[in-house]
């Protein structure tokens, strides 16, 4: 927590940011969450334009083919986001239950009543479901995934490849929770997150050298290190060092953004199984947006909490569940919609606008009509008031419902 003599130093963005009370809502994470779920969808929807004879398409298509990092996003947000709710309720002798009983809640309903939609889809279309895919209903399709590639090559009526990241997340929660009560203090804490981001870019690095870039995408120690940026961010500015990050913040995310930029140029992709991205691509975009959060909680405040952002963090996390296999029916329409318009740029513009709506809708419906309803049993798992840190004044710190794309 700054001394008193530091804040007077601060400019006012900053000073408004330091004094933000963890449990409340923090709007501008709700905007940075609708910023990462419209990256992840422009990259399944709007990909699309690489082989076309208009270079403004080409360059669109390629930034938009760069979504794929707003998983990165969603990791950098979950680390800052459940790190705080643990360290701050590690007092709590409800510590375990609560925190796995509210992301239950959370988590399963839509996503079991989603597997099940997808499993009676692909008996439909005659889709040889395995022993194997049995993984995924407890989050452990991946690795699975990455050891047996043909769990995931079932049918283009089917497709559930992007529940990887989900997989991930749960892998996550597992462990994160012992470590941070057994770690305690925030020293500890912040060296373990140094740790882990080196330990991520070196399982990397050696997975991409001798096994398979896949496995450096979609493998829980090869992308620990964003869930890292965002645990050590969460727990420094616990340790008081709000005004002294946001001073650095600016500079980095340009630094790290370039060098991602940079990388992409350099290997003339931006496909995240490129060897040099998938190892060094990485680490930059989630150095970028570690720095994004902080700004989006001082200086950027303002820009991250709009409506139209916000909403669409609402209601991300049945968009990032739904979309991708919604992609098999809706593409359908892409031809029609092409040849209506008479113009690929046009054409896209317009198909993509469409399938975005669609899906907000499935996913609003979603969220009004089964999410929340089971949302409010969370009530029976409040945190004990006295197991956090009431006085603590911090640049955004979590509120217990918070988290990366299932808030």
């Amino acid at each position: 927590m700054p001394a008193t003599d530091e804040l007077s130093e601060l400019d006012d963005q900053t000073k408004s940011a330091s004094k933000l009370d963890f449990r409340q809502r923090i709007p501008a994470l709700d905007g940075l969450r609708g910023l990462a779920i419209l990256a992840v969808f422009a990259y399944h929807y709007g990909n699309g334009g690489n082989q076309s004879s208009i270079a403004s398409v080409r360059a669109i298509s390629k930034v938009l083919g760069a979504g794929w990092s707003g998983v990165d996003l969603f990791f950098v947000l979950s680390g800052f986001l459940i790190t705080g709710i643990l360290y701050d309720t590690r007092t709590d002798p409800g510590y375990y239950k609560k925190f796995y009983a509210r992301r239950v809640l959370r988590i399963f309903p839509i996503y079991y009543i989603a597997a099940a939609a997808m499993f009676i889809v692909g008996v439909a279309v005659g889709a040889h479901w395995r022993a194997g895919h049995l993984s995924f209903l407890f989050y452990f399709g991946y690795p699975a995934a990455l050891m047996w590639p043909s769990l995931v090559q079932l049918s283009p009526f089917v497709r559930f490849s992007h529940l990887w990241s989900l997989s991930v997340e749960e892998q996550f929660y597992i462990i994160w929770p012992w470590l941070i009560l057994r770690m305690g203090s925030k020293r500890n804490i912040l060296l373990a997150c140094s740790v882990v981001f080196i330990a991520a870019f070196l399982f990397r690095l050696a997975f991409v050298v001798w096994v398979n870039p896949d496995w450096a995408y979609a493998f829980l120690p090869c992308r620990m290190d964003a869930l890292a940026v965002g645990s050590a961010i969460s727990i420094a500015i616990r340790a008081g060092w709000a005004h002294k990050l946001q001073r650095w913040m600016a500079p980095l995310f340009v630094v790290a953004a370039a060098s991602f930029v940079a990388i992409c140029v350099s290997r003339r992709t931006v496909d995240h199984g490129d060897p040099v991205i998938a190892v060094w691509g990485f680490s930059a975009t989630e150095i970028a947006y570690g720095a994004l959060l902080i700004m989006c909680l001082g200086p950027l405040s303002k820009v991250f909490s709009q409506p139209i952002l916000r909403m669409f963090g609402k209601y991300s996390y049945g968009l990032y569940l739904y979309h991708f296999p919604l992609t098999a029916l809706l593409e359908r329409i892409k031809p029609w919609v092409m040849a209506r318009t008479g113009s690929f740029a046009i054409g896209s513009v317009f198909y993509v606008a469409v399938c975005l709506g669609f899906n907000f809708l499935v996913a609003a419906l979603s969220f009004h009509l089964i999410e929340s309803p089971i949302m409010r049993l969370k009530s029976h798992f409040r945190y004990q008031r006295n197991s956090r840190e009431p006085n603590c004044s911090v640049v955004g710190g979590p509120r217990p419902t918070g988290v990366m794309i299932s808030d």
